[in-house]
C-alpha cells in the first residue's frame, strides 16, 4: 500500500499547482486579463489550503477512524471538483449578470474567485493533513515524516507544473486538462480502495463508474461539447465565432449585427468595423505632424486604424503585434472586409513586443501610436509609464510625436479620472518638449521632441486634411470645431493641473495602474474607492512600523526564553510566508513589465518555487533524520530570507534596464523564470525544521503540520492580497522588497531571543 499512498500524496501536489495554473488562466481572463486576478487568485487559493489544513484538518484528522476510506472518498470528491471549477469560472459574467467585455469590480472578483476556490483548495488542504497522519501513525510521528510529506506534494506539483506549463496548456484546452488530472485521481482512488479493510466496497462501485464516465467522454468526443457548453455560458450574449489560446494569451472573435469583436484574454480590444473610433487616432495623430512619412503602429493595425493611416502620406507603418495568432485570426475573419489592408505594400507586420521593438530599433519614425486599452493591467500599463516615454523619444525624429488615448468624458471629469489623467500627463511632460492633450470622451495625449509642432486649431487641421485629400466621414470641420472648442480646452487643461499628491507612473512603481482601479471601481454598486483613496505612503509605513512592534511584543513583555521560541518560530513561518508569496508576485509582475507575457510563463515561475521547495524541504529532511537540524540552522535559513529581497531589485532593475539580445533572452528564459527556485529552497528547508522546533515545545504531529502549514499559507494568503492590490502599485517593487527584508529582520530579532542551547 505505501508506494500506492506515496503515489496519491504527489499526486496531491500534481493536482494543486496543475489546477492552479489552469485556473489562474482561467480566472484571468474571466477577470479581463487584469493582473490583480493573479494576486487575488492566488491569495484565495492559498487561504482554503489554509482553512483546509489548519482549521478542518487539525480538528478533524483524529477524529476520523477510517483515515484511508476518507482519503478515497475526498479523492472522488476531488475528481468531481476539478471540472466543475472550469464551467463555475466561465458562468461567473452570467451570475453575476455582467456582459462579455463589461469589467468586473474588486469585490465581485474577489468572493467569486473563493466560492469557485474553496471546494477543491478545502479538500487538498485537508488531505495535506490527512496524508501526513497516513504516512505517519502515532506509532512513529517525528518531523522528518511532515517533511517527507512536505517533499513529495513539491515534487508532484513540479511535475504537474511543468507538465501542464511546458505541453498541456499548449495543446489541450483547460476542461480537456481538469477531465485528465481527475482521471489521475480517480485511478489512485481505485488502487488505494483495494488496501481497505472496511467500506471497499462501498467506495469501489462510485470509484469505478466516475472512471468509466470520463473514459466514455473522451471515448465519444463528448469532452468537445461540453467544452463549447462552457464557452457558450461566458459569451451566451454573442456568435462565438472562435476561442483559441497561444502561448500569449486567449483571443476570442465574436460576431453581432455584422460586426466582428476582437477580445484578448478576455479584455475587449476592438469592434470590425468602428469607423469613428479609427478616424480618430489615426487622424487626430497623423495631422499633428506636418508631414507623416514613416509610423510606428503598437496595437489595433487590423481593426481599421491601419486604413485611416494609409490616406495619409505615409511611406512606411510598422505595425506590432505581439501574438501572431491575432494577425492570422483577422486573415480568417476580416479579409473580406475594406478594413483589412494587411497586404499593403507600405505596411510591415512585425510579430514582437512593442516595448522590447522600440528599446531595440535602430528606425526613427515622424509618429508612434500606441492603440492598447488605457492602463487596465500591468501588461499594458508599462506603455504609459515614464520609462516608454524615454524610449519611445529616442526613436522619434526631431519633430516625432507619440500619441496614446484614454477614455475620459469632455463635460465632466471626476476626482478619481484626474487623478489617472494627470498621473499620465506629467509623466509625459516629464520626458517631452511639449505636451498637448485633445479633449473628447477620449482624450488623445500628445508628446513632441520640439516645441511649436503641435496645435489644437482645429483650423490649421482642417487645411492638413484637405491638402492631402484625406477623405474622413467623422473628423470633419463641423466635428474638428466642436471637439477642440476654447470652452473645452480650457476645461480640460485646468483638470490636467498638477497635483501635490498625485504621482508620476514608472515601471516599478505602476501607480497609474492603481488610479485606473480606483477608478474602475467608481463604477459600482459597492465601491471601495473610498477605502482606494485613503490608502497613502505614509499610512502604510505606519502600519508597517506598528506590526514590527506588535512582533517584538513577546521581548518588551520580557517573556522568558521557553514562551518565547514557539511563538517565534510561528512567526517566522508566518514572516517567510509573506515574503514567499511576495517573491513570487514581484517576479510575476516584474516579468510582465519587462517583457510583457507572463501569460507564458505563469507556469514555469510557479513550478520553479516548487522545485526550490522540493531540494530545500528534502535536505532539512534528512538533516533532522540524522539527529541534526537546530534552532541555529532555522536562524540562518531566516538571515537568508532577509537577504534574498535587498537583491530582488537590483536583478529586475538590472534587466529592465538593458536592451541587447543576449540579456533579454536570459532574463526572460533562465533567469526570471527560474529566480524562485532560491526562494523555494529557503522556505523548503526552514518548514521542516520549524515543524521540530514547535513539536519540541508543543507535540502533536497533526497539530504541528496543520498550525506550520496554515500560519504558512495564511500569510501567503494576506501577502499576495495586500502586495498586488496595494503595496507595489504604490510604493514600487524596490520599496516593497525592503519593507519585506524589515519585517523578517524584526522576526529574526524574536527568534535570537528565543535561543537557547539546543
Amino acid at each position: 500500500m505505501k508506494k500506492y499512498l506515496v503515489l496519491g500524496l504527489i499526486l496531491i501536489g500534481f493536482t494543486s499547482l496543475a489546477s492552479q495554473i489552469v485556473l489562474m488562466r482561467e480566472l484571468m481572463v474571466v477577470f479581463y486579463g487584469n493582473e490583480l486576478s493573479l494576486g487575488i487568485t492566488l491569495a484565495g487559493w492559498l487561504f482554503w489550503v489554509a482553512v483546509g489544513s489548519w482549521g478542518i484538518g487539525r480538528f478533524f484528522v483524529e477524529r476520523v477512524r477510517h483515515k484511508l476510506a476518507f482519503f478515497v472518498f475526498a479523492e472522488l470528491l476531488l475528481a468531481l471538483f476539478l471540472p466543475a471549477s472550469i464551467f463555475a469560472a466561465r458562468a461567473i459574467p452570467l451570475l453575476l449578470k455582467t456582459s462579455p467585455g463589461e469589467i468586473i469590480g474588486f469585490l465581485p472578483m474577489t468572493y467569486s474567485s473563493l466560492v469557485i476556490l474553496a471546494p477543491t483548495c478545502l479538500l487538498l488542504g485537508f488531505l495535506f493533513v490527512l496524508g501526513c497522519r497516513i504516512y505517519a501513525p502515532k506509532s512513529r510521528e517525528g518531523p522528518e515524516h511532515i517533511g517527507y510529506v512536505y517533499v513529495l506534494e513539491a515534487i508532484g506539483a513540479t511535475s504537474g507544473g511543468l507538465l501542464s506549463g511546458l505541453l498541456l496548456i499548449r495543446v489541450l484546452p483547460p476542461l480537456y486538462i481538469m477531465l485528465g488530472i481527475a482521471l489521475l485521481n480517480l485511478g489512485v482512488a481505485f488502487s488505494l480502495t483495494w488496501f481497505l479493510e472496511e467500506k471497499r466496497s462501498l467506495l469501489l462501485f462510485p470509484t469505478s463508474i466516475l472512471i468509466l464516465l470520463g473514459l466514455s467522454l473522451f471515448s465519444f468526443g463528448k469532452v468537445e461539447d461540453l467544452r463549447q457548453a462552457s464557452l457558450d455560458l461566458r459569451w451566451r450574449t454573442y456568435h462565438l465565432l472562435t476561442s483559441q489560446n497561444s502561448i500569449y494569451g486567449n483571443l476570442v472573435v465574436t460576431e453581432k449585427d455584422n460586426t466582428y469583436s476582437f477580445f484578448n484574454n478576455g479584455l475587449y480590444n476592438f469592434t470590425v468595423p468602428d469607423k469613428l473610433t479609427s478616424e480618430r487616432i489615426a487622424h487626430f495623430a497623423l495631422l499633428e505632424h506636418p508631414e507623416p512619412r514613416k509610423v510606428l503602429l503598437i496595437g489595433g493595425g487590423v481593426s481599421g486604424v491601419l486604413k485611416e493611416i494609409l490616406k495619409h502620406p505615409v511611406e512606411k507603418v510598422d505595425y506590432l503585434e505581439l501574438d501572431p495568432l491575432m494577425v492570422t485570426l483577422a486573415k480568417e475573419y476580416l479579409y473580406s472586409t475594406e478594413e483589412y489592408v494587411l497586404d499593403d505594400r507600405r505596411v510591415e507586420v512585425k510579430n514582437i513586443d512593442g516595448r522590447l521593438f522600440v528599446k531595440q530599433t535602430s528606425d526613427k519614425y515622424d509618429i508612434v501610436i500606441v492603440n492598447l486599452p488605457q492602463p487596465f493591467t500591468a501588461q499594458i500599463n508599462r506603455f504609459y509609464t515614464v520609462e516608454f516615454f524615454k524610449d519611445a523619444r529616442k526613436i522619434l525624429k526631431e519633430k516625432g510625436i507619440l500619441f496614446f488615448g484614454i477614455t475620459s468624458s469632455p463635460n465632466y471629469i471626476s476626482e478619481e479620472q484626474r487623478n489617472l489623467l494627470v498621473s499620465l500627463n506629467e509623466s509625459l511632460k516629464k520626458v517631452f518638449a511639449e505636451v498637448r492633450v485633445i479633449p473628447g470622451d477620449t482624450n488623445y495625449f500628445l508628446g513632441c521632441k520640439s516645441k511649436g509642432v503641435l496645435t489644437l486649431d482645429y483650423q490649421r487641421l482642417m487645411e492638413r486634411l484637405n491638402e492631402r485629400k484625406v477623405k474622413a466621414k467623422y473628423v470633419r470641420e463641423y466635428y474638428l470645431a466642436s471637439e477642440l472648442s476654447d470652452e473645452r480646452i480650457d476645461y480640460l487643461e485646468g483638470k490636467l493641473l498638477p497635483l501635490p499628491k498625485v504621482m508620476l507612473n514608472y515601471d516599478f512603481r505602476p501607480i497609474s495602474y492603481y488610479y485606473d482601479m480606483v477608478l474602475w471601481s467608481t463604477h459600482f454598486k459597492f465601491s471601495l474607492a473610498k477605502i482606494f483613496k485613503k490608502i497613502s505612503p505614509k499610512g502604510i509605513y505606519v502600519a508597517a512600523i506598528l506590526i514590527y512592534c506588535a512582533i517584538l511584543l513577546p521581548i518588551w513583555l520580557r517573556k522568558s526564553r521557553n514562551e518565547v521560541r514557539p511563538v517565534a518560530v510561528l512567526t517566522a513561518v508566518a514572516t517567510t510566508g509573506f515574503a514567499e508569496i511576495t517573491f513570487q508576485v514581484l517576479t510575476l509582475l516584474s516579468f510582465q513589465i519587462i517583457y510583457g507575457y507572463v501569460y507564458y510563463k505563469l507556469s514555469i515561475i510557479l513550478t520553479s518555487f516548487m522545485i526550490g521547495l522540493i531540494f530545500g524541504g528534502w535536505w532539512a529532511s534528512k538533516i533532522i533524520e540524522k539527529g541534526r537540524g537546530n534552532f541555529l540552522n532555522f536562524i540562518q535559513a531566516q538571515i537568508c530570507i532577509c537577504i534574498y529581497p535587498l537583491i530582488l531589485p537590483l536583478i529586475f532593475l538590472g534587466f529592465a534596464g538593458s536592451s541587447g539580445k543576449f540579456s533579454t533572452y536570459l532574463g526572460s528564459n533562465i533567469i526570471l523564470p527560474f529566480l524562485p527556485i532560491i526562494a523555494g529552497f529557503i522556505g523548503g528547508f526552514q518548514f521542516p525544521l520549524a515543524n521540530k522546533l514547535y513539536l519540541q515545545s508543543r507535540g502533536g504531529l497533526v497539530r504541528a503540520a496543520g498550525l506550520t502549514y496554515g500560519v504558512d499559507l495564511f500569510s501567503s494568503c494576506l501577502g499576495a492580497l495586500l502586495v498586488s492590490v496595494f503595496l507595489l502599485p504604490i510604493l514600487g517593487i524596490p520599496v516593497v522588497c525592503l519593507m519585506v527584508a524589515l519585517l523578517n529582520v524584526v522576526s529574526l530579532v524574536l527568534l535570537l531571543r528565543g535561543k537557547g542551547a539546543d
